[in-house]
């Protein structure tokens, strides 16, 4: 299973009504975190409050409403593709930190 985290990074409105929001999503499946940042401009009527009426949840809200279409999430689906990438690629360490201390 796969938890979300939406983080907001910077708001921008227009007198008081909010216009957009800088966001990160954070994905975290039990063994990865994978992260997606980006600006996102609302849709007209997504944003029912005057800016300082605006709570957190109030942005999740909004956010999950506005960047989700038939059930799908473009953002949420990216950072999926992103865990299936792991996955098909076995970890290794960097070449050239290998050796680079001893302890003899």
């Amino acid at each position: 299973m796969i938890n979300y985290t939406w983080k907001y990074l910077e708001l921008f409105a227009n007198g008081d009504l909010l216009e957009k929001i800088r966001y990160k999503l954070i994905a975290n499946d039990g063994q990865n975190i994978v992260e997606s940042e980006g600006l996102h401009t609302f849709k007209e009527g997504t944003v029912n409050k005057n800016l300082s009426e605006v709570v957190e949840t109030d942005l999740m809200q909004w956010l999950e409403k506005d960047t989700t279409e038939d059930g799908v999430n473009p953002i949420k689906l990216a950072l999926e593709s992103q865990f299936k990438n792991l996955e098909s690629a076995p970890k290794v360490d960097f070449p050239w930190l290998a050796g680079t201390f001893t302890i003899e």
